[in-house]
């Protein structure tokens, strides 16, 4: 952003509204040698200024800063691919630093308005992480960051006509009343503002489609389909929240085995991204194993995890699926996706073999040969990727 050319068109609005620097500079509060040193190029508004005087002017931030629709959007993604760099490498606070700088300079912006709220939803579980949520002073800087986050998505729903950023606004809102905040009536209000699975666009796709498009689309939301089942059954045998003491350690166990077999009859014997579901399957069956005293199974679901990171971690760029469920549907490693905050530089072996070392419920069985050969496997492994 260029002083002389903000400068240069607050002079220009001026002149064209008829407005002295005197008039402008008291509208505004400030001295009409303010006006005229910005109008100067000497210096420029202070970034809680610029809305004021675009307001004063009838003009969009856009057009005060001198933004082209093309220019706006390349400096909006520029800011999101600085901040996305610096959340990979585990620097929360300068994303969330860098992102107030390109809301300030930007507050037209749905999708860095977006980014801001998870952002601070990250630093909240960030700050919660390293006291423990013990001090008053942490527990009020997170309510400060989520008061925040809540105030930016609703910014986005009142304002935003982009369906996409909509849905995503909705859904970030979701997760930090219920997961953080533990307002389930506003998740829920917020929830049902969503379509019915009925009106999904995979849905609608399949039925409006004719021919090969609408074959490809049948095998597409089959994946999709597939994930969510394998969620809803990890959900029920592992988030105490959801499932609670509804189900015993056995029946459990068998959720999961039922997650893991739907991989077996969409993808047969390919796992490529749901290696990554598998491998989580594999460690909670373990943990839940160990819970009722069998040390050999939990063994063995230590040494299938390590397969499946392992998979998970060699699956190539791209490909077709071979199954014959899915093998007109082409596999795009790049759009796998992962839970934000999470380092895409470090592997899944990575991970789950930092994951062995530090949970507890693995002690009974963390010195047991086949143990620490599934461990080094997957650090070894990491170790190339």
């Amino acid at each position: 952003m260029e002083k002389i050319r903000i400068g240069e068109k607050i002079r220009l609005l001026r002149k064209k509204n008829d407005v002295t620097q005197d008039q402008l500079a008291g509208y505004l509060g400030v001295t009409p040698q303010a006006v005229s040193r910005w109008e100067s190029g000497i210096c420029y508004p202070d970034m809680s200024s610029l809305p004021a005087i675009a307001d004063y002017f009838s003009v969009s931030m856009d057009e005060l800063l001198c933004y082209t629709n093309n220019q706006k959007e390349q400096k909006v993604r520029d800011y999101l691919d600085r901040a996305d760099a610096l959340i990979e490498d585990g620097h929360i606070v300068e994303a969330l630093e860098l992102l107030r700088t390109a809301m300030a300079e930007i507050p037209s912006s749905s999708a860095l308005q977006l980014e801001t709220a998870q952002v601070l939803s990250l630093y909240a579980s960030m700050v919660g992480e390293k006291a423990g949520g013990r001090t008053g002073t942490a527990q009020a800087a997170i309510q400060t960051a989520l008061g925040e986050a809540v105030s930016l998505c609703r910014h986005i729903l009142e304002d935003c006509t982009d369906d996409r950023l909509r849905d995503e606004t909705k859904k970030t809102l979701c997760d930090v009343y219920a997961h953080q905040l533990g307002d389930g009536v506003q998740a829920l209000e917020i929830a049902d503002r969503f379509h019915g699975m009925a009106y999904s666009r995979e849905i609608i796709k399949a039925t409006v489609l004719t021919g090969d498009m609408a074959f490809e689309q049948a095998q597409k939301n089959l994946i999709l389909f597939a994930d969510n089942i394998w969620w809803h059954l990890y959900n029920l045998a592992c988030v105490p929240d959801i499932s609670g003491d509804k189900y015993t350690v056995d029946q459990k166990i068998d959720i999961l085995k039922k997650g893991m077999a739907v991989f077996s009859v969409i993808f047969e014997d390919q796992p490529l991204f749901y290696a990554d579901r598998l491998a989580n399957s594999c460690r909670q069956l373990a943990i839940l194993y160990l819970s009722n005293g069998d040390t050999d199974a939990a063994l063995g679901m230590i040494e299938q995890m390590a397969d499946y990171a392992v998979a998970f971690d060699s699956r190539p760029d791209s490909g077709r699926y071979s199954s014959v469920l899915i093998d007109r549907v082409e596999y795009d490693k790049s759009a796998d996706s992962e839970d934000r905050g999470v380092n895409p530089a470090q592997s899944k072996c990575a991970r789950l073999a930092a994951g062995l070392a530090s949970t507890r419920a693995f002690q009974p069985i963390r010195q047991e040969p086949r143990f620490r050969a599934a461990v080094e496997r997957m650090s070894s492994y990491a170790d190339k990727v």
